[in-house]
């Protein structure tokens, strides 16, 4: 990409022409207007950036006028540099063309932004695109373009085709594009609002409309059914790539923040170490758990599992051994309970079990199984037992008394040797 520096003093010729170099831009240099308006002749520039002040009778808002009357350079960007903080001539500026004015003095601005700008120019977005165009001609143009700016489009000429398509198709699309008016019974609005049933979020998936009618009724009719944007023929190639430039990339930035939202619930709700959920989780997961039991009347289960002498595999391994354990453990659980179950480590080699719709016959049969398991095969070429502890909900039980219960049966499990499972009676705690 080319910039064209319009600058009398040499000065500032160079001090520029690094910034515009640092973001890897071809550089050419005029002194004044003739010398710019030879060089916007012979070559192509992307952006042109001048002085305010320059010789020979024209000034750098002049020259803006003069590059937006000439249909060759009409739709550069031009960049004014001023020494002026505060000047009246500014709004005389924008509306003679000027695209956008920097002080001198704040020329970081001016590279940061520059960045951005550069980036636009560019116009290459990594998208998947659904496209409905019923003109070939049309289509063409546009898939061209699109295609040039890196994007991978699926083109339809019926409405009802594509929507199909888009029912069944494993692909994430960032962005439908459509005409209002297209051949078969559903029309664009058809097509809008049958997607908008099924994504109906915009910022998920933005629609842009594009068609021949170009008056407010109709573009409030369609942004009010869920289009985002409105694009009206003839297509003016610069506005097209403007527009799906900002769809596309506000909407690739909102799946962008969802993921890290979606990573940092991960990171809060899991233990790290095995996988499973945390603590924490416990809190926000088990109230549809006990409501569940409660409105259906099902059992409920709850199991507190310590491995035996976990202190002396730290002691003796060293604690990076204990974790391989504690992580190991945490993959036995998960294999030997359904998916259904809510598994969490609890703290230190402590585990929680949530059965739903197990009694207490299920969860004592499960917990055995898982037992045995262990007390049959080494982990991380250690043999260890582990204790386990039941409880079963009644219509007065929560999280905190189950706990408590299983918690006691644990107790005596531990009392009773170890290397067993016990379930909590109100009466008695009895060994099974």
């Amino acid at each position: 990409m080319k910039v064209l520096v319009v600058e009398s003093s040499r000065f500032h010729q160079i001090m520029i022409s690094q910034i515009f170099n640092n973001e890897g831009l071809v550089v050419r240099i005029a002194s004044n207007c003739d010398e710019a308006i030879n060089a916007l002749e012979n070559e192509t520039m992307d952006f042109v950036c001048t002085a305010f002040h320059l010789p020979c009778g024209l000034d750098g808002i002049k020259l803006a006028q003069l590059i937006r009357t000439t249909p060759k350079t009409k739709d550069i960007p031009v960049i004014l540099l001023t020494s002026n903080k505060i000047d009246s001539s500014f709004d005389y500026a924008y509306h003679s063309g000027v695209t956008e004015i920097y002080n001198r003095s704040d020329i970081n601005a001016l590279s940061k932004d520059l960045k951005k700008s550069i980036q636009t120019k560019k116009n290459e977005i990594n998208a998947s695109v659904l496209f409905i165009e019923d003109s070939k001609t049309v289509a063409t143009m546009m898939t061209r373009q699109m295609e040039s700016m890196k994007m991978t489009v699926e083109h339809f000429f019926s409405a009802a085709e594509a929507l199909e398509k888009f029912k069944q198709s494993s692909i994430t699309y960032d962005i439908i594009i459509t005409d209002l008016l297209v051949e078969g019974a559903l029309s664009g609005m058809g097509l809008i609002r049958e997607i908008r049933k099924i994504i109906p979020d915009r910022s998920k998936l933005p629609i842009l409309v594009i068609s021949g009618f170009d008056d407010v009724t109709r573009r409030i009719e369609l942004l009010n059914i869920g289009a985002n944007d409105y694009i009206v023929k003839p297509i003016v190639k610069e506005e097209l790539v403007a527009r799906l430039s900002n769809l596309v990339t506000t909407k690739q930035l909102f799946d962008q923040v969802k993921m890290q939202q979606e990573q940092l619930f991960q990171l809060a709700m899991t233990d790290q170490l095995t996988g499973l959920y945390n603590r924490h989780s416990l809190v926000q997961l088990l109230p549809k758990y006990f409501s569940h039991s409660v409105r259906h009347s099902t059992p409920l289960s709850l199991l507190v599992l310590d491995i035996d002498h976990f202190k002396q595999i730290n002691d003796n391994y060293g604690h990076s051994k204990g974790d391989d354990v504690l992580s190991k453990f945490g993959q036995l659980i998960t294999a030997n309970f359904r998916s259904e179950d809510l598994i969490a480590r609890y703290g230190g080699e402590e585990f929680v079990v949530i059965m739903a719709n197990s009694n207490n016959d299920d969860a004592v049969e499960k917990a055995e199984l898982l037992r045995t398991h262990i007390e049959n095969h080494l982990i991380e070429g250690l043999k260890i037992t582990i204790s386990i502890g039941v409880a079963c909900a009644d219509s007065h039980s929560n999280f905190e008394l189950m706990f408590n219960q299983a918690d006691t049966a644990l107790y005596h499990a531990k009392e009773g040797g170890r290397n067993r499972t016990i379930t909590y009676s109100s009466n008695e705690t009895v060994i099974q």
